[in-house]
């Protein structure tokens, strides 16, 4: 085995840890400086989860087809494993009334990449485009939330402080380091990713959309199971949801602004397929049940093992 490969597991591991203590240390320093849980909880915590994903992307200008496929393969990931796994682990309770503009968000964007497809690129102006949308979006839904506790609730639920807060310096540390491993884990994962596509002699997509994309939501797919298993199922759900609208406003919108991001014909007809069946599945069991429940999750879990399945027997989709 060539030694590049050993960059898919090491950066695996730089970016799992590297976002954490990005996003641990962002924490603890909104909190001294006496911001808001609930500002903290849409920001730093939602930004720092989808951390992998960007840096990946920033990465990855010269392989642009691991970024569409990142995004992609992220958020059908996201959905067909973390959502699966948490809600077979625990039914979750999701509460349509206090995500409901989140989950409208998320549909829109899934429908926006879909749109885009047809163009077959995503360039300058419309990452530019999605990054200002995302900004927008944040500003709405903390207008939306802000005097309303219950619907505060699942940007909050994270947000604790510890019972010793750490001090400035280790604080800072924390933050540093972990933008540091994150850049590292990012080049080491996409040269290892890129590597792997060419001995296999497959697509830079299909790496992008399996190797890349489960690599890079790893924090999703930890956090939502361990939600599951403390029944805290708002913060599963909504984890998930702002990290899929994340994906495509934020993940893909840097990319773009960077390097012009092909889009294959293969992706509009099969990958946001696949992509928009799991989103409205998720939305419709929160509409119509206010939860996830296990049989919902098995088929979402069945969704997402015949999709790679599919990919693996029919090659010319990943072109």
């Amino acid at each position: 085995m060539d030694w590049i490969l050993l960059g898919i597991p090491v950066g695996i591991v730089l970016l799992y840890f590297g976002s954490d203590w990005l996003v641990k240390g962002g924490k603890g320093l909104a909190l001294r400086l006496g911001i808001p849980p609930f500002v903290i909880g849409l920001t730093i915590l939602a930004f720092g989860s989808s951390a992998p994903e960007c840096i990946t992307s920033i990465v990855s200008t010269s392989n642009p087809g691991i970024i569409i496929g990142n995004v992609i393969g992220s958020n059908i990931a996201n959905i067909g494993l973390a959502i699966g796994a948490a809600g077979i682990i625990a039914p979750m309770a999701a509460k349509y009334s206090t995500m409901r503009f989140e989950l409208a968000t998320m549909l829109l964007t899934a429908i926006a990449l879909f749109l885009l497809a047809f163009v077959g690129y995503a360039g300058l102006v419309v990452g530019l485009v999605f990054v200002a949308s995302l900004l927008v979006f944040v500003y709405l839904v903390y207008r939306m939330k802000k005097n309303d506790e219950e619907g505060q609730e699942v940007y909050t639920s994270e947000v604790e402080e510890d019972e010793k807060p750490l001090g400035y310096p280790i604080l800072v540390a924390l933050v540093v380091v972990g933008l540091v491993m994150l850049y590292f884990g990012a080049r080491f994962f996409v040269d290892g990713a890129v590597e792997l596509a060419h001995m296999l002699g497959i697509s830079e997509l299909l790496i992008g959309l399996i190797v890349v994309a489960i690599g890079t939501s790893l924090p999703e797919i930890c956090i939502s199971v361990i939600a599951a298993r403390r029944g805290e199922n708002d913060m599963a759900v909504a984890n998930i949801v702002g990290s899929n609208i994340f994906n495509v406003l934020f993940v893909l919108g840097i990319g773009a602004c960077l390097v012009d991001v092909p889009i294959p014909e293969s992706a509009l007809y099969f990958h946001m397929p696949v992509m928009i069946l799991l989103t409205v599945g998720m939305i419709a069991s929160v509409r119509l049940k206010n939860s996830i429940s296990r049989p919902v999750a098995a088929c979402f879990m069945a969704v997402y093992a015949a999709y790679v399945a599919i990919m693996i027997a029919v090659p010319s989709l990943t072109i």
